[in-house]
């Protein structure tokens, strides 16, 4: 199976988390962003109409769209 660019972003960013606990929210938060990134490369298009369906979850789909 192979991986898209944002599942592999995520792995990392999951990485970098787990390497660096020093900082426990920061890396919470990340590890966060790293489950949603791995989802969406994934699933996108499940995970895109359960984001949107959130409180400003079409200005955090068209954000991350841009920069990932």
């Amino acid at each position: 199976m192979a991986l898209s660019n944002r599942a592999k972003l995520g792995i990392a960013i999951a990485v970098a988390v787990v390497a660096g606990l020093e900082f426990v929210w920061l890396a919470l938060l990340l590890l966060l962003l790293a489950v949603f990134l791995i989802a969406w490369g994934q699933a996108p298009e499940p995970t895109e109409s359960f984001v949107k369906g959130l409180p400003g979850g079409k200005a955090v789909i068209r954000t991350l769209e841009k920069w990932v």
